[in-house]
């Protein structure tokens, strides 16, 4: 009786659609890999948001002295591409300047949704009673002009605020007063500095009535006397279009 030849047992390969998907797997990698090497990081937004967050568990800023809020915004997506630069750009610059005349607390820089804001406050903003800066407040003002005037068209309001004890002199009949010719002194100066158009610029005076802190004490009042620069690179108008 012949021997039955015993047939070799041969396991199945992976099924045929496995080599459809594997290729399909391939081009998504490949896809994706092509879409972060066309990617572009921006160093300023990236450097913003890190210290941010640095600050939010506790980690110093790169820049101590100088006061940045840690509510720090970057500028929309919704146009203005090259501006909305300009404004993240031009606030480091500031910084840097304001960190090596070290200001302290006296200087504050942040960028908005429409530009940057600068807050100037005592002892480098006006003597007592007065609308004349003093000459460190020039300078931050004239530091501040030769900065934002390489951008065309900025809009720029200046608010001036004063803490809440009465003032008395010829020259003004009200603190509402005395904060409105603090801030027409910085336009002006701002306008001789920097050329921008007037038509551009304003100037607002709100006295003791919006104070930053309440004004019970000594230290609270010297920071409700201050001055703050809003420079708008955004025209909001134009971006709705």
């Amino acid at each position: 009786m012949a021997r039955v030849k015993r047939q070799e047992y041969t396991p199945r390969g992976a099924p045929a659609y496995m080599l459809t998907f594997g290729d399909l797997m391939t081009l998504l990698l490949t896809f994706f890999v092509m879409l972060v090497s066309m990617a572009t990081f921006e160093t300023a937004k990236f450097k913003i948001t890190a210290e941010s967050l640095s600050g939010a568990f506790g980690v110093l800023e790169s820049f101590p002295t100088i006061a940045v809020n840690p509510f720090l915004q970057i500028p929309k997506e919704d146009g203005g591409e090259n501006r909305r630069k300009n404004s993240i750009n031009d606030a480091r610059k500031l910084q840097q300047v304001f960190q090596q005349k070290q200001l302290g607390e006296s200087v504050k820089v942040e960028v908005t949704e429409k530009g940057i804001a600068i807050l100037l406050r005592d002892p480098v903003g006006f003597a007592s009673g007065s609308a004349d800066l003093k000459a460190t407040g020039e300078q931050i003002v004239a530091d501040i002009a030769t900065i934002v005037k390489s951008t065309p068209d900025l809009k720029v309001r200046v608010e001036g605020h004063t803490d809440d004890v009465p003032i008395s002199n010829s020259q003004f009949r009200s603190n509402w007063e005395l904060s409105s010719a603090r801030a027409l002194s910085v336009v002006e100066l701002l306008s001789e500095k920097a050329g921008i158009n007037p038509a551009n610029m304003s100037a607002v005076g709100y006295g003791e009535y919006r104070p930053a802190v309440p004004n019970t004490s000594e230290e609270n009042r010297t920071q409700n006397r201050r001055i703050q620069i809003f420079v708008d690179y955004l025209d909001q108008q134009k971006q709705g279009k």
